[in-house]
């Protein structure tokens, strides 16, 4: 809504959901080898780093090939089908993983960030015993927002904003 066309123009898969595919894959193909295990999950990681998507999917078909194809109604922990599930993951989002490219352009590669601000969020606004009257969040928001802007905003406000008797607890009805 605020930032039309950014979403599209970028797309970009998140590195960490990635990069929990491609360890679940490497563990999987190398069950009870850690060490090859380990190698492989840092040859995928490097590939994918580097923007090398069709390198990427050429050693999960490798990988996928050795294994051989999982049985139709193989387990959810069949080594097979876990690197079957992530080549098709990593086919299905190839035109997202541009990643050299999202960072020469300052582009996010995860939305960890994003997250983070969305939980403090949820802490300080929506928090547990907290309520508040329709349009108090926004008012709060915007207060907040006017602070954080580091003009004259929030000087004006106090000096403009209407005086009069403040509401006190549970004499307005509360927002849903």
């Amino acid at each position: 809504m605020h930032f039309p066309g950014w979403v599209s123009a970028t797309g970009g898969l998140d590195l960490l959901h990635l990069l929990v595919h491609l360890y679940a894959a490497a563990t999987a193909a190398y069950r009870g080898h850690a060490k090859a295990a380990w190698r492989l999950y840092e040859r995928l990681v490097c590939r994918a780093w580097a923007g090398q998507v069709k390198e990427l999917i050429a050693a999960l078909e490798d990988e996928s090939a050795r294994l051989g194809q999982p049985p139709p109604k193989a387990s959810n922990d069949d080594p097979g089908r876990i690197v079957s599930l992530t080549l098709e993951y990593i086919k299905t989002n190839a035109h997202r993983m541009d990643y050299a490219r999202y960072r020469r352009e300052g582009l996010p590669i995860t939305s960890a960030i994003v997250e983070s601000l969305i939980k403090q969020f949820n802490q300080r606004v929506k928090g547990t015993e907290k309520f508040w009257t329709q349009g108090g969040a926004e008012a709060v928001l915007q207060i907040r927002a006017a602070y954080l802007s580091e003009d004259d905003r929030a000087e004006r406000f106090h000096e403009q904003r209407p005086r009069g008797r403040a509401t006190g607890r549970n004499r307005q009805k509360l927002a849903a």
